[in-house]
């Protein structure tokens, strides 16, 4: 009898194969829970035995010794460049990342992996963080109020919450910020009903050259288990991962074959396939290590840790696809 595992995870496309059941695993029934919001600590969750994690989360976790009971595996069930993400007004005079020296930037979490990697855009790009001044609030009207956003990270001159949780988008329109930086762009932004758009207007350009550089698509999120569990069943996070990958990869064929579903995104898939290693985004550690130690490093020179981190410390069990 398969070993029965609940896992929550967000509503990725990538996962359409395993909801099906085209994708399966014989050692393992995965039960899958979509959540709209990732669930903080996997180990105190009564509901599931794995779950989709912040990378930057786990991270603040190890550096501040509060990671018990979770076995965190090198597998990114999240990735994202970043170049896409910093938005500003149709008519701003912004174009490029240099020019936000000096700037106010809203942005919705300070600690975010996300966030984290788009201000290590902004530093190589010769930007000082230090001198922005950044405004903590929440993306649109529609999104929930947290008062305590980020609380531990206000410093009350370069780091401030706004405290009516103004929108961000009324913020950028009004001037009160002149960029903002949001992961999941909100409804109105593709359409252009919002009059926002990416500062870097070829930001995959941008971006390609990024990958050329470092060799890497970021990392977002992580893959999180119970420690007991896994202790338990120590073949469970091969399997998983497994069938997991799996399903990413039966999914992306799927995207390809069946391109038409969306108007030109077969440019997209074609450049994937040709101009990204054809295994960028293999789970691992030795497939991961650079990318996790430049985001430890990041973390740390962003004043997010106290201690520079690394890949070993973060995954100490180096879990491998090997037999």
């Amino acid at each position: 009898m398969a070993l029965p595992l609940r896992i929550k995870f967000r509503d990725w496309d990538f996962w359409t194969p395993l909801l099906l059941g085209d994708v399966k695993s014989e050692k393992l029934d995965i039960r899958p829970t979509r959540v709209a919001s990732l669930i903080d600590n996997v180990a105190d969750d009564a509901e599931c035995e794995a779950a989709e994690m912040s990378l930057s989360r786990y991270n603040l976790r190890i550096d501040q010794g509060t990671a018990q009971g979770i076995v965190a595996v090198p597998f990114f069930i999240m990735r994202g460049f970043r170049t896409r993400n910093i938005v500003t007004t149709e008519s701003s005079p912004i174009e490029r990342l240099e020019d936000l020296e000096g700037k106010t930037i809203g942005l919705s979490g300070w600690q975010d992996s996300g966030n984290t990697w788009t201000r290590a855009l902004l530093r190589r790009a010769g930007v000082d963080c230090d001198k922005i001044k950044w405004v903590l609030s929440r993306c649109t009207a529609a999104d929930k109020i947290e008062p305590n956003r980020g609380r531990q990270f206000w410093n009350g001159t370069t780091i401030t919450h706004e405290p009516d949780e103004a929108p961000l988008v009324d913020m950028l329109h009004d001037g009160r910020i002149d960029v903002m930086f949001q992961a999941f762009m909100p409804k109105g932004y593709c359409d252009g009903a919002l009059g926002l758009r990416p500062v870097v207007r070829d930001f995959k350009a941008h971006e390609l050259a990024y990958y050329k550089d470092k060799g890497y698509v970021p990392g977002i999120h992580i893959l999180a288990l119970k420690e007991a569990f896994v202790r338990e069943n120590p073949w469970v996070v091969t399997e998983l991962c497994r069938t997991l990958d799996r399903s990413r990869r039966v999914w992306r064929e799927k995207r390809r074959r069946y391109a038409e579903t969306t108007p030109w995104i077969l440019q997209d898939l074609i450049d994937e396939g040709q101009k990204l290693a054809h295994d960028y985004d293999a789970w691992g550690f030795e497939a991961n290590k650079r990318m996790v130690d430049d985001f430890c490093r990041e973390a740390y020179e962003q004043h997010l840790t106290e201690h520079l981190n690394t890949a070993e410390k973060l995954f100490p069990e180096a879990f491998e696809d090997v037999e």
